[in-house]
């Protein structure tokens, strides 16, 4: 599943600040945790949109979602965050569908 999104190299709608601060919270919680960024925000095109999120982690809770939220929260203001957990399996028919669309930050 990794080895198909690492393939691309894609531009998306966040600054690198905000890629900083979501890798680093993500990683504060689980150091393995892969982060991928999917929807209207991986088209360059496009313009406003919320964030959504896969995290690929068989140890973040919804306490620290709700952390790693904050976190983003605090920095660049309050916005709409979707975050979707994903064990590492990728079996869930959702992930299946984003999977191929999804950005690794």
């Amino acid at each position: 599943m990794n080895e198909f999104i690492n393939r691309f190299e894609i531009s998306v709608r966040l600054s690198k600040e905000e890629v900083e601060n979501i890798k680093s919270s993500v990683t504060s919680v689980d150091p393995n945790a892969k982060t991928y960024l999917f929807g209207s925000r991986t088209d360059v095109s496009k313009r406003g949109g919320d964030i959504d999120l896969l995290i690929i982690s068989g140890k973040i809770t919804k306490k620290e979602l709700s952390k790693i939220r904050w976190d983003f929260f605090e920095e660049f203001g309050e916005q709409k965050i979707d975050i979707v957990i994903d064990d590492g399996t990728g079996q869930t028919p959702f992930v299946k569908l984003i999977i191929p669309q999804a950005v690794a930050l």
